[in-house]
């Protein structure tokens, strides 16, 4: 709880901070040079007369000498003052100035004017800072060398200690002020100190050595926007080994958009009311405060916030002490962070209620929201489930939390769904309120995946944090693979790690990687324009593949104790993946085994891709198999993204886990480390009838491949006892099948020959990952004529399920989590694919469950299939339930709701309706910034709006590219989604031609986009009539 207390008498803070007179500190004692100067010098002896009236005359010139040094003096001290910084940030450097802000910030209470100047003197000045900097320019260019604030990294010679920053909120104008000090080490002598500042306005700069020893004269700064930093260039060197202050004022806005120090609002008893939060990730501290904004700079933080006294400020560490004033105003001020790097820096101003709990070992932990959401408990879940998965953090690495509390804070606008800033975590609200009388299974899981990876990160990310960008996948790895080891520890029969982590993770980054225009897990990073690309779904999902790989093949528990201790040597500091490779192999080593994980895992972080194995059985040879290794790509007429790294040139070491089976029974598995092109290898027990598993439980991050026979014997398998080969290995199975015949490597029926098992199939995880394969395949078809032949037997497929399972009922005062989670997934996974491809019964039961809604506004639609229903009654009846649905999405507070419903507009089959959502998507008061790139991409997976979504992304792009082009993923998420199922010749010319009219920007992603609708019509040339003509011929028997 925070404080009160009485002001503490002070002196007030003031801009005009006192420089040392030049002269003085230069050691100079004697006058200035000219005429005076000579007259009072030394004269030759002379007569008495003489002497007399010299006497007299060295009497007047020593009268007006002191009268010439006295007004030099006072002129001095009259200009002691702060070095004024008013370079604009989107201008050229000048030196001085007192330049305004447009709409800048009030200044901090006390703070003083800087005191006018003449014009002339002005412009004598910026003439003078100009010619020096034109000097200085050509000096650097004369040594061949880029300045130091021209480079794309931050100079070394100095390192910060600890930032104290003092901040003035402003939320009636959006603007804030702030003072920052920053305590300076001296590793290599300099007389340029730079650090990162962007879209802000200096007011002041000040450096000193120590608070005794003063200041060191500034000769000019200015903000540099190509590489947003602020350069300070001093009269002199900083010396090493020795500590310096730099102190500067400043003032920006709070802006209406996603990143830096931001402004969302919410709307309460009819009053729209504001917040301030922040978002720091990746590069973006720079525009709250001026910083050493780069991971390695780990120093330490003291805030303090002033805001009016009707909000409440939140930032990484606890309140220490509130200050109030008699008008209306409270400074509070935050303990002392621990060191961490600026971009887990946090802080928040809000009218937000909230609750608490605390765990075993003390940390508090508070959920703050909106106070309706807090009143209605929609916190309470995760507030709940947050101090359960810190013990259990806690217990697995055995290192404590580090800080003595955790906040977590429900924001309306966020640009990701969660922020892990250490000690205040930020969530998007649909990522962590949850209202269990109308939250679904499905909810609740994205839920509580989203805050298991964002605890997480507390250790992984903010406790160690990557020495730089190319290791991201360090902390996002991690993340995202303890998501599903936090969530069977939350769920245990819910077999997270084992099941769910194929479909979610494994089966959809291979997607993504069998491109050949992907890129390896660690990838170089050399500006701050190349990190935002590192940000994508090979860090996060490949990295955690690649950790679920090296946990199967070094044993679990050696995999946590080698974390433990990796953990526990870099705590505060700096990790890169080869201080994780040494201490797992010193992990390894401790239990007998002795295996160079650096050495293998390199092959899989510095390679892009991955490989497919094929096992050919040798039919002269008894018991013998081949086994191959090659890149893996879907389109293998793309051309690589270095044309010098061909396919032929990659190779990894894989462990290749494989066991042999019948009709009745599999072996135990064996494992082969798999390092050639092509290798042979005795494999007993291997019979005629006997069939060969590769990849047992699918931990490996491959595909395997087998000779047609092969193939045969395990669809013979599925169809007689599916249950002998495990539920990970069928879904295993089906994804690699439908995959290998989509790039080429297998015939088109082979995976539609291996569903037809399904019928009997009781387990979830196979259905799911069936029904993730053919959700790309379905889009390659549905605009094509003959398309009702692959919708009708996929309909057949499902039909016997279908009838098996009905449809749930209404539970609406049942607990989520009561039923069995895979019968009630498993059902929901059928009732989807039934009503997708058009079963009768399926849309009667929706159409019927929407009429009884509209007409009793009673909604008893059944929580898990709330989203089905929706789509499928927009998309079967008229517009009235659009309109219906329309309005039932504005009138709802229930963000998980509110979702679903926008989501099922755009289901709709009239193109005026999805033409209409699309333009309103633009509008933010309507849908959040966030939501809106959804709803674009909704509209595209709709065959009936593809083109629509498609010629709206092209129009719009300049708009969509402002907002979105510097929030992480949005980006290629929108990029990807409205164009991954275009396929034919012509949206393929339509997308190049794009292209070339719109070259800055997302070139990765638009490159990506370009091969996977090459790769489209590619199939649709070469495979689409193959298909066709199969499944022709098996509907006629």
């Amino acid at each position: 709880m925070a404080l009160e207390e009485k002001r503490e008498k002070r002196p007030a803070v003031t801009p005009m901070m006192i420089e040392e007179d030049a002269a003085l500190r230069n050691g100079s004692r004697g006058l200035p040079p000219g005429p005076w100067a000579e007259a009072a010098g030394p004269r030759p002896r002379t007569t008495e007369r003489h002497i007399a009236v010299h006497k007299r005359l060295v009497l007047g010139f020593a009268v007006s000498i002191l009268a010439l040094l006295a007004v030099t003096m006072i002129a001095v001290l009259l200009s002691v003052r702060f070095e004024e910084c008013g370079a604009a940030a989107d201008g050229p450097p000048r030196a001085g100035g007192n330049g305004s802000l447009s709409g800048a910030a009030r200044q901090p209470p006390g703070a003083g004017q800087t005191p006018g100047r003449p014009e002339k003197e002005e412009e004598a000045r910026g003439r003078e800072a100009a010619a020096e900097e034109e000097e200085e320019e050509e000096e650097w260019q004369r040594r061949r060398e880029l300045p130091p604030w021209a480079r794309p990294r931050l100079p070394r010679h100095l390192r910060p200690l600890h930032y104290n920053l003092m901040l003035s909120a402003f939320m009636e104008n959006f603007t804030f002020s702030g003072e920052v000090n920053v305590q300076l080490e001296v590793r290599n002598a300099s007389r340029y100190i730079v650090l990162h500042a962007h879209r802000m306005h200096i007011e002041a700069v000040r450096v000193a050595e120590d608070k005794l020893a003063g200041g060191v004269r500034v000769a000019r700064s200015f903000l540099y926007p190509q590489t947003q930093v602020f350069v300070v260039v001093l009269n002199r060197s900083l010396e090493v080994q020795r500590s310096y202050n730099l102190k500067i004022l400043y003032n920006a806005l709070i802006e209406n958009e996603l990143l830096g120090f931001f402004r969302s609002s919410y709307v309460l008893h009819g009053e729209r009311r504001f917040l301030g939060v922040t978002q720091f990730s990746p590069t973006h501290a720079r525009k709250a405060f001026p910083c050493f904004d780069e991971p390695i700079y780990k120093a330490t933080f003291k805030i303090s916030i002033r805001h009016q006294a009707t909000y409440l400020s939140l930032s990484n560490m606890p309140v220490e002490t509130s200050v109030f004033e008699e008008d209306g105003w409270v400074t509070d001020h935050f303990s002392q962070t621990p060191l961490m790097s600026t971009y887990y820096l946090a802080w928040a101003v809000c009218n937000f209620t909230y609750r608490e709990t605390v765990t075993r070992s003390g940390v508090v932990v508070r959920l703050y929201a909106r106070p309706d959401a807090i009143r209605r408990g929609s916190g309470d879940y995760a507030l709940n489930i947050t101090r359960r998965l810190i013990e259990f953090y806690e217990d697995y690495f055995k290192v404590p939390y580090s800080l003595p509390k955790l906040d977590l804070l429900a924001v309306p606008k966020h640009p990701y769904a969660a922020m892990e800033n250490w000690g205040l975590s930020v969530f998007v609200e649909q990522r962590i309120l949850l209202d269990p009388s109308i939250s679904s299974i499905s909810y609740l899981l994205d839920v509580t995946m989203v805050i298991v990876h964002e605890l997480c990160h507390q250790w992984f990310g903010d406790l160690v944090t990557p020495v730089w960008w190319e290791d991201v996948w360090l902390k996002e790895g991690f993340a995202h693979y303890f998501e599903f080891v936090g969530t069977d520890y939350l769920y245990p029969g819910w077999n997270m790690e084992k099941q769910r982590f194929l479909t979610d993770v494994l089966h959809e980054v291979m997607l993504l990687d069998g491109l050949a225009s992907s890129h390896p897990v660690s990838q170089e990073v050399q500006q701050a324009t190349d990190i935002d690309r590192v940000f994508d779904w090979i860090a996060y999902k490949k990295g955690a593949a690649l950790i679920r790989m090296l946990a199967n093949f070094m044993g679990h528990s050696v995999f946590q104790m080698g974390l433990q201790d990796y953990l526990t040597i870099h705590k505060y500091g700096n990790a890169a993946r080869n201080d994780l490779w040494n201490t797992l192999s010193k992990a390894l080593k401790r239990v007998g085994k002795s295996v160079n994980i650096q050495e293998v895992m390199d092959q899989w972080t510095l390679q892009m891709g991955y490989p497919v194995i094929t096992i050919l059985g040798n039919e002269t040879t008894d018991n013998v198999i081949v086994i191959s290794q090659e890149r893996f790509v879907y389109d293998s007429d793309a051309k690589p993204k270095d044309p010098a790294l061909g396919d032929n040139s990659y190779l990894w070491q894989i462990p290749l886990t494989i066991a042999v089976g019948n009709t009745s029974h599999i072996s135990s598995e064996a494992i082969i480390w798999v390092s050639n092109k092509s290798e042979r290898h005795r494999i007993p027990a291997l019979e005629e009838a006997s069939w060969l598993l590769g990849n047992i439980n699918q931990t490996g991050y491959f595909r395997v491949n087998y000779d047609i026979r092969n193939w045969r014997l395990l669809i013979n398998q599925l169809t007689r006892n599916h249950k002998v080969i495990s539920v990970s290995n069928r879904a295993g199975l089906v994804d690699d099948a439908f995959n290998l015949a989509r790039a080429g490597y297998l015939p088109q029926n082979i995976p539609l020959e291996i569903i037809r098992y399904l019928s009997e199939e009781k387990d979830f995880l196979p259905w799911h990952a069936a029904s993730r394969a053919l959700y790309p395949l379905d889009k390659l078809l549905d605009r094509t004529e003959n398309y009702n032949i692959f919708n009708e037997y996929i309909l057949r497929q499902v039909a016997s399920m279908y009838l098996k399972l009905g449809w749930p009922t209404n539970n609406l005062n049942k607990s989520l989590v009561q039923a069995s989670y895979q019968h009630e997934e498993l059902r929901r996974e059928v009732i989807m694919l039934a009503c997708s491809f058009g079963n009768k019964h399926c849309h009667q039961q929706a159409a019927t469950l929407i009429s009884d809604w509209i007409s009793s506004n009673r909604n008893r639609i059944p929580l898990n299939v709330r989203d089905i229903v929706y789509c499928t009654g927009v998309s079967l009846m008229d517009e009235d339930v659009w309109e219906f649905i329309w309005m039932k999405f504005h009138s709802t507070t229930a963000v998980s709701e509110k979702k679903i419903l926008l989501e099922a507009l755009t289901c709709s089959d009239d193109r005026n309706l999805l033409n209409r959502l699309l333009n309103l998507s633009l509008n933010s008061e309507v849908v959040l910034d966030q939501d809106a790139i959804d709803v674009i991409i909704h509209v595209a997976r709709n065959p009936h709006g593809r083109d629509l979504a498609w010629k709206f992304f092209r129009e719009k792009w300049k708009i969509l590219n402002a907002r979105y082009g510097e929030a992480l993923f949005m980006n290629s998420k929108l990029i990807s989604g409205v164009t991954e199922f275009l396929n034919t010749e012509e949206e393929l010319r339509e997308l190049k031609n794009f292209i070339k009219s719109y070259e800055e920007g997302a070139a990765a992603s638009f490159s990506r986009a370009v091969e996977t609708v090459e790769a489209n019509v590619r199939w649709q040339r070469l495979y689409k009539e193959e298909l066709f003509q199969w499944l022709r011929k098996s509907l006629t028997h």
